[in-house]
């Protein structure tokens, strides 16, 4: 039986007698957000997060995310506390260390004794959902248990309705939001930038003759090892940097730091050389991105997290739906959206990234 299944059984178990009151706004003290997906949704989630802060302005307000996100909201101006876990599959832990881990943080979470919890995800989890139960908070909002799940609905004791259709991931947020009537007209991603790493970022561009104005070109390298739908050819990746290394705004290549070796290989040999940076932190990633003009990426994580900084970008896509989870409030090309991301051809991002530059 997994972790997970244990927790599941202990929820059942010591279930909460808890209907709760008619909300009254006026007595809430402490809030808390629960998103433990992937660092993408987390950072779609920060619009919401500055308009709970607008709604509620002494409350406390904290937020709940696995570790691997912890840094895209920790310095968020709407927090006051960011608990992280890590989470098992992950394998930062062994998985009695991560489990150990977890308890330890709820913990802390409930001895906040939380007024509010909210799970800002557009469909039901049973992990987001037995999380935000086992705050313990008094009224617990996240979308509602059907079908299978259902027998988990009790995880919140107050549903939100159901979701509509195909809205953005931010508007999602929101639509959970709506059910104890927060709204904002201001709608931005926000992430945290310190000015140590911006210095830092800033410093590298300066070694490489980049530290120009309105910035360099940046290409994100990246494997998809679980999504082959959402794989790029090295070959093409190659083609696009050499194109990219001769034009006059200079390029930086960007990656992730496991994939450092293939990266290597797969520039050998471009003339001239492009700048390659790579950083375990995301605070220093995010730097890089805040002084690109325009960022090339495939789909994911990577490109929220430029359009959070404000970076223009041209972006590879597969079949994941382009309402959903286009980039947010900032300028952007989409090149492909005709299922796998191999039928994206290197003239197609050329002349993307052209249109963009003359936009």
């Amino acid at each position: 039986m997994s972790a997970l299944e244990l927790l599941y059984r202990w929820a059942v178990l010591n279930r909460l007698s808890d209907d709760p009151e008619p909300f009254d706004p006026t007595r809430v003290r402490k809030i808390l957000v629960v998103r433990n997906d992937n660092i993408g949704d987390v950072l779609c989630t920060t619009p919401a997060l500055d308009a709970l802060r607008r709604a509620f302005p002494q409350a406390y307000i904290a937020a709940l995310v696995c570790s691997l996100t912890e840094e895209a909201l920790t310095g968020h101006p709407a927090l006051d506390r960011v608990y992280a876990y890590p989470k098992a599959k992950h394998k930062q832990h062994g998985a009695l260390e991560s489990l150990l881990m977890l308890a330890r943080v709820l913990r802390q979470v409930r001895a906040e004794d939380f007024d509010l919890a909210l799970a800002l995800r557009s469909s039901f989890s049973s992990s987001q959902g037995w999380l935000t139960y086992a705050s313990r908070a008094r009224r617990r909002i996240g979308p509602p248990a059907e079908g299978k799940r259902a027998r988990w609905g009790f995880y919140y004791n107050d549903p939100a309705p159901p979701m509509p259709g195909n809205i953005h991931e931010v508007m999602r947020s929101f639509h959970i939001l709506s059910h104890i009537r927060v709204d904002s007209p201001d709608k931005r991603l926000y992430v945290d930038v310190p000015a140590a790493a911006a210095a830092k970022a800033a410093g590298f561009l300066a070694d490489h003759g980049l530290d120009r104005r309105p910035g360099p070109l940046a290409l994100n390298l990246t494997r998809w090892s679980y999504r082959p739908d959402r794989h790029w050819p090295a070959e093409n990746y190659r083609e696009l940097a050499a194109n990219l290394a001769v034009r006059p705004e200079g390029l930086v290549v960007t990656h992730a730091p496991a994939d450092a070796s293939w990266v290597a290989e797969t520039l050998a040999g471009i003339e001239p050389a492009p700048a390659v940076y790579s950083s375990p932190s995301l605070k220093l990633y995010l730097a890089m991105l805040a002084r690109a003009r325009v960022f090339i990426t495939a789909e994911g994580g990577p490109m929220h997290m430029a359009a959070a900084v404000g970076a223009p970008m041209v972006v590879l896509w597969s079949d994941t739906p382009i309402e959903v989870w286009h980039p947010w409030g900032v300028a952007h090309r989409i090149v492909g959206g005709r299922g796998a991301m191999t039928q994206v051809g290197v003239a197609e991002v050329m002349a993307a990234l052209e249109q963009l530059l003359d936009s």
